[in-house]
């Protein structure tokens, strides 16, 4: 098998059973931590429009649909210990890998530079202006190629399974029910109105059901292409999936529904908010668990990149990476966040719905090790072939998409869509493939009689 001779650190390689030491445990843990999130809040703001009804239901909906989509690509990297971006080489081939790992790499790096922004602003707003923003950006950058260099296993059972997670979540519930609450009152929730009226940006439109449902969905999408590059590590795929799914999905939910009860979409205005609401508490909070997030992209972009060369230590990728990202968080200022969802979106959407499709539909998940290796196409047509149909349809039915059509009056939302249009194009696809095989094999056999 073609595998990297002499690699010692996490590459493309298959795990080794040594590194595979995760329980569901470490999973709920883990995918509750990058559930959680400053990021998650502004996009929650986005549905403030909505019926209350009507958004809870989206919230909990899309959280559910998203999570169960995240454990199961999730499952492919535990079934096989491979990572994310070698999970697609069966569905997309190894060439046609090559260029989602440089997609992946892109939506990483522009994560990476949003959280590092937020996490440099949060702090500097915590300190009281008192330390430099950009300061701010190179500590955390310094912290963030530790926690890379020692690894996601020590992460997750050190740092996130003994402390950070179970801190969080004991204060977000507390932040929840004292938003809940303000909301009877004047007083604090004064505090919060007068930061929305002076720095929310207004939606331009109010969002539908299905609206909703497609920017909750977009977050658990975004993490797709990195969801294997963890839960690769698991003892057992089975837990790992109930794990993820658990984890994701009730935090998801819950910063869901503080940013549309807060309805704040700017995020410096969500950070002051917090800041001022809470006395700064919660704000050090969750800017202690944020640093997840960029470890996990950071980390991340470097296993995506090592689909390309695998020879080179991931060190010295997330100190690039890493880099970067500060470099970035200095240079480019947070707009169009809305936008990044419905870019998420239209790319992850439908091409996860494929990769899905071939492992558990076509497949039935019976797939040896060699297919993601020397046995995987080279570049799949058909694939390549749905994933831009999908795409397409995504950007045509988004209403806050640049190639939105009024005129068709269709109120079903993106995402659904997007996944069903991709599917059946894939299937169709394949079916005709198979059909054209069978034919010529036919053809052939009948000439060697002749």
């Amino acid at each position: 098998m073609k595998f990297l001779e002499g690699n010692t650190d996490f590459g493309t390689n298959p795990l080794d059973s040594k590194y595979k030491v995760l329980s569901g445990k470490n999973f709920f843990v883990l995918w509750s931590s990058l559930g959680i999130g400053l990021l998650v809040i502004s996009a929650g703001s986005f549905i403030s429009s909505s019926n209350l009804t009507e958004a809870i239901i989206a919230i909990i909906v899309g959280s559910i649909v998203g999570s169960i989509l995240l454990a199961l690509a999730g499952k492919i990297g535990s079934d096989h210990s491979v990572p994310s971006i070698v999970s697609m080489r069966p569905a997309f081939g190894l060439h046609g890998s090559y260029l989602l790992t440089v997609l992946n790499i892109f939506q990483l790096i522009g994560w990476s530079t949003f959280e590092i922004t937020i996490l440099s602003k949060a702090a500097n707003i915590f300190s009281n202006g008192f330390i430099d923003f950009y300061i701010w950006s190179i500590v955390f950058g310094a912290v963030i190629i530790l926690f890379c260099i020692l690894g996601p296993l020590k992460i997750v059972k050190q740092w996130l399974s003994k402390f950070a997670v179970w801190v969080v979540y004991g204060s977000t519930i507390v932040m929840l029910v004292s938003i809940i609450l303000s909301t009877s009152g004047a007083g604090s929730a004064d505090i919060i109105n007068s930061h929305s009226n002076a720095s929310n940006t207004a939606n331009a439109f109010d969002f539908s059901f299905f609206n909703s449902l497609d920017l909750v969905i977009a977050m658990p999408l975004s993490w797709l292409p990195l969801v294997a590059d963890y839960n690769r590590f698991a003892k057992k795929s089975k837990n790992a999936f109930y794990g993820t799914f658990i984890g994701f999905s009730i935090t998801n939910c819950l910063f869901y529904v503080i940013g549309f009860l807060l309805g704040i979409s700017d995020i410096f205005a969500i950070l002051v908010a917090i800041q001022t609401f809470f006395y700064g508490f919660f704000l050090l909070i969750l800017i202690v668990d944020e640093v997840d997030n960029v470890f996990a992209n950071i980390f991340s972009s470097a296993m995506s990149f090592k689909n390309i060369y695998n020879k080179i230590n991931y060190k010295y990728l997330v100190i690039f990476f890493t880099a970067l990202g500060v470099l970035l968080a200095n240079v480019i200022p947070i707009q169009q966040y809305e936008s990044f969802l419905l870019i998420i979106g239209a790319l992850f959407a439908p091409l996860f719905a494929i990769v899905l499709t071939d492992y558990y539909i076509i497949r039935r998940g019976r797939i040896s090790i060699e297919s993601f290796y020397e046995k995987t196409n080279r570049v799949k047509i058909s694939s390549f072939i749905a994933f831009v149909v999908g795409s397409i349809t995504y950007f045509i039915l988004s209403p806050i998409s640049w190639l939105h059509i009024t005129d068709l009056g269709l109120n079903i939302g993106s995402t659904i869509p997007s996944i069903a249009i991709s599917i059946l194009v894939f299937l169709v696809i394949e079916l005709l493939i198979k059909k054209v095989k069978l034919k010529n094999k036919e053809y052939s056999s009948d000439k060697k009689i002749e």
